[in-house]
């Protein structure tokens, strides 16, 4: 007996054991896939709510709201105080300018590749002293050092275009045509009359940080009004953001998922990779033989590298983070918003241009995207207005925009700024800046296409509807001859080039995530709702908000609880880095706004017709849950905070989800303690010492 409770005491001790090793496991391993398969839960739950599924009415926004209008002051251009550059690049040539030379005679200079090793790190190469030309090989960025023969020194930086790029293979075609009758090719060559010079159509896209649709025509008025009007550029009024900040705008757009779907990046989640593991568009577009790049500039905070772990490889045949990473170190006495004599703004429009010149010859994806004048400023960018007009002028000049599809766009409105604390502000910053140029042949080439976009200007459209349509460009340009045979019933069996999506591995998405996104070369629904579209309630503009007066007994009871649910999220959040993050305590509320469904939403019943044409309006929707949006002030720190929180009509209780608090004012140095250990709660944090 005595051997048999022993016998029993050793399975207990080893499940015991057993199970303590299993449950470190789970938490040690599991917690990111737990939380976001959690997350994704919550917010489709929101999504789905009878509040979300009302046709889109957009909001009006006036220009010159008054309450808008007296936050914006006109700024002057950004000027660099250093002196002026002695060493410029063009494409992939860094030579001394011709009026230094003039002042200061013959000129010898020191040129040194800066090489990237990493999203973090460069090396130096080999330095080369000279008084000819240098000629980029290694690297599109070089460190230099100029003497004169009159004795005087400079040292800067340069940038252009390398001539060492691997360039990729592009599909050959004409091996298929030569095999198929005569009339189908004759038909072939009749619709390739109007094709572009180049056998596909460039992407340009240039991307502004906090740019709302209506601070760019404020901001940018030549800009706007060149694209516009002389461009004949296409914005998409009803564009309307899925996510809070940068990446969630990004994200979407580039790979057509959330950054919930996708494979784990995040720093501070263990066994974390790469970005690399993302399906980028400009790969599905490299592998059709474009030359890519990507650019942005704010290296310290940028959308792949703050929270997350950057590239391991490099993304894209040239990029431009390297440059602004070592110009940090190398010219960190530069003025603001510069680097050396040169506004970083020119810089990365320059290195754009000179992109699209290296490679005429070629297909080109370019995605430029400039933080540094918008990011923090309603105002700032205004600096920019005549440089962004000068630059559109001077691509279409040099003829670049001829077989180029240009996207002028923006991330999100501004969220930080005073404005952002009014009404309008907060509508705008859910409606940034978005807009489409198309060349005429493209126009000739796939005119049904372009109709369907054009009758989409006015549509409510996202992200993910963004990248379909880059993926439906791709696939309008690719290889079309079995289309052509088919069209005269002839039976291709060429094996021709396709090109299949870039699809991330282990990328599991929900049945409502699948039509989330319509290509805008495909006709978009007038009654398309905020749940169609896959966009939460919190961020859907074209939702009925009710604007409550604070004093009303019919409220007051229910804000009060509400605004406490949004501290005790915060709270909760920073509640296991509370010995650097103080609790947050409500101050007071602002304003608080209540959603109204739309009448016609909650009177429809079913269709009354077989075909669907006419609706039943006679049905009475049962409402369990009301939403509303409040502006709350904490303390300390005076932070600012918008949130949207839900209010059981049964229960009597409210809930706020944490990825619905919005911070908008900036929390400056009151974030310092947590900035590097865990980025994620820098909004909500407000350090103790």
């Amino acid at each position: 007996m005595r051997f048999a409770r022993r016998g029993v005491q050793k399975c207990v001790l080893v499940s015991c054991v057993l199970l303590m090793f299993f449950t470190l496991y789970m938490l040690n391993e599991q917690p990111q896939n737990v939380d976001k398969s959690l997350t994704i839960e919550i917010m489709e739950r929101s999504i789905r709510s009878a509040m979300n599924r009302g046709e889109c009415r957009q909001p009006h926004l006036p220009l010159d709201n008054p309450d808008i209008m007296k936050f914006y002051e006109p700024v002057n251009k950004i000027s660099c105080d250093s002196e002026v550059d002695w060493v410029m690049c063009e494409k992939s040539i860094c030579f001394v300018k011709p009026e230094i030379s003039a002042i200061h005679g013959e000129i010898i200079c020191s040129y040194t590749d800066i090489i990237r090793k990493s999203d973090y790190k460069a090396r130096f190469g080999r330095t080369v002293r000279i008084k000819e030309p240098y000629v980029l090989q290694e690297s599109d960025f070089v460190k230099v050092a100029c003497r004169a023969e009159s004795g005087q020194r400079w040292h800067g930086m340069a940038y252009g275009i390398r001539d060492t790029v691997q360039r990729p293979v592009m599909p050959n075609l004409s091996a298929n045509l030569a095999v198929l009758p005569p009339e189908v090719i004759a038909q072939a060559q009749q619709q390739m009359q109007d094709l572009p010079t180049s056998p596909f159509y460039n992407v340009l896209m240039f991307g502004l940080d906090s740019m709302s649709r209506n601070a760019f025509m404020r901001k940018l008025p030549r800009s706007y009004a060149y694209l516009t009007k002389q461009l004949g550029a296409i914005v998409l009024k009803g564009y309307n953001i899925v996510g809070d900040g940068t990446p969630q705008a990004l994200i979407p757009l580039l790979t057509g998922y959330t950054e919930l779907e996708l494979p784990e990046t995040r720093k501070r989640m263990p066994g974390s990779g790469y970005v690399d593991a993302y399906p980028m568009i400009w790969q599905d577009f490299a592998r059709l033989g474009y030359m890519t790049s990507f650019n942005e500039d704010l290296p310290n905070v940028g959308t792949f590298t703050y929270r997350m772990n950057g590239f391991d490889a490099q993304p894209t045949d040239h990029y431009l983070r390297t440059y602004y990473m070592q110009a940090l170190n190398i010219l960190s006495g530069s003025s603001p918003h510069c680097i050396g004599n040169q506004p970083d703004h020119l810089v990365m429009m320059d290195y754009t241009k000179n992109f699209m010149l290296k490679y005429r010859d070629a297909p080109r994806f370019v995605f430029s995207f400039h933080g540094g004048l918008s990011h923090d400023s309603i105002n700032l960018v205004g600096a920019a207005d005549d440089d962004v007009h000068d630059w559109l002028v001077g691509l279409k000049e040099k003829s670049l925009l001829d077989d180029t599809i240009l996207i002028f766009m923006a991330d999100h409105g501004n969220r930080f700024a005073d404005v952002r604390a009014t009404l309008q502000g907060k509508q705008e910053e859910r409606l940034p800046f978005f807009s489409f140029t198309f060349p005429e042949s493209f126009k000739k080439r796939f005119p049904q296409e372009y109709n369907n976009f054009v009758a989409n200007r006015e549509r409510l459209s996202t992200p993910f509807d963004v990248h379909a349509t880059l993926m439906h460009l791709i696939q309008l340009q690719t290889p079309s001859i079995d289309e052509i045979a088919a069209e005269n019933n002839y039976d291709n069996t060429i094996n021709e080039p396709k090109t299949e999506p870039n699809q991330a591995k282990d990328i599991h998405i929900s049945e409502m995530a699948r039509g989330r996104a319509i290509s805008l070369f495909e006709p978009i629904p007038s009654n398309r709702s905020c749940a169609d579209a896959y966009i939460e309630p919190h961020w859907c503009a074209c939702l009925n908000w009710l604007p409550l007066q604070l004093n009303d007994t019919r409220y007051e009871g229910i804000l009060l609880k509400a605004a406490n649910s949004i501290v005790d999220t915060i709270n909760g959040a920073t509640t296991e880095r509370r010995q650097l993050c103080a609790p947050l305590q409500l101050l007071r509320i602002n304003w608080a706004l209540r959603l109204q469904p739309h009448r016609e939403m909650l009177q429809f019943k079913s269709n009354s017709d077989v075909d669907g044409f006419l609706a039943n309006m006679n049905g009475q929707t049962v409402i369990h849950d009301e939403m509303y949006q409040l502006q709350i002030v904490t303390q300390p720190g005076m932070a600012l905070y918008e949130a949207s929180v839900t209010y059981n009509l049964h229960q009597f209780s409210t809930t706020t989800k944490l990825s619905d608090v919005s911070r908008v004012n900036q929390y400056g140095e009151q974030a310092n303690c947590i900035y590097e250990r865990d980025p994620e709660l820098r909004k909500f944090c407000y350090c103790r010492d």
